[in-house]
């Protein structure tokens, strides 16, 4: 079996290169891409037909959908990505598969078996629908309301939540302070768990707004985020929630409490 990688981590390519020689008698694998302009440019040379193509979303210079805007693409696409809860459905009807890093070889061996019945419709791959879902969860905005005046925060631009006095605000990354409509609870659902994470039960902060992090007594840690936090805000990371952070750090989505 001749394959293509698409992956920005090169111990995830590996990784995924050794689960592959466990699952196919003989794999060949034509090329390890980092990037949508290598990809652009093999598609472009044709340098050798693949029969499958494993694709991470986040590429080290964008997205793996800008590929299929340049490109139609008539390779079987199976998806590896830590984005946990959106475009579900739409990986399962437009690609062969999705798998979730870290990868599970038992995942794999499933989605190879779908692999052989698997059939590219004439006109390429319909990838439309996953970027869609995909650029919906990233372009994500909440709503508040100062005094009689609506306002709204893109997802993107948060820098952390908290909740205090009754009230769940939002500070961005400029430093503005954003109160919103939302219980906390309902933002950690609807926020991609690839970026923010919720290190108590008071405050949800985005992996690009923490700074600086130092052990604490009785297994814990303690956070400094840029915008800094009110004296107010305890930015303390739970004893029960401590490994969980360690694993989102490493790039794992954890899905529990």
């Amino acid at each position: 079996m001749k394959v293509i990688i698409f992956e920005d981590e090169r111990h995830n390519a590996e990784r995924l290169v050794q689960l592959l020689q466990k699952c196919v008698t003989r794999l060949d694998v034509l090329s390890i891409m980092e990037s949508v302009e290598e990809g652009l440019k093999w598609f472009a040379e044709e340098k050798g037909q693949a029969d499958l193509v494993f694709m991470d979303i986040q590429l080290s210079d964008g997205n793996c959908f800008e590929l299929f805007e340049h490109r139609e693409i008539k390779i079987p696409v199976i998806f590896t990505t830590a984005y946990d809860s959106f475009a579900l459905q739409a990986f399962k009807v437009y690609s062969v598969d999705y798998l979730m890093k870290p990868i599970d070889i038992r995942d794999l061996e499933r989605a190879m078996e779908k692999y052989a019945y698997f059939k590219v419709p004439s006109n390429g791959l319909q990838i439309s629908k996953i970027a869609e879902e995909f650029f919906k969860r990233e372009h994500s905005r909440f709503i508040g309301k100062i005094n009689n005046q609506l306002i709204y925060v893109k997802a993107r631009d948060i820098a952390y939540l908290y909740f205090m006095t009754g009230i769940t605000w939002a500070v961005t990354q400029a430093g503005q302070k954003v109160p919103l409509d939302y219980s906390l609870d309902q933002m950690e659902k609807m926020l991609d768990k690839n970026f923010f994470f919720r290190i108590n039960r008071k405050l949800i902060v985005h992996i690009d707004a923490i700074r600086k992090i130092t052990t604490y007594y009785n297994s814990r840690y303690v956070i400094q985020l840029l915008p800094q936090v009110d004296e107010d805000i305890e930015a303390v990371i739970s004893r029960e929630r401590a490994a969980g952070f360690k694993a989102w750090l490493e790039g794992q989505v954890f899905l529990g409490g």
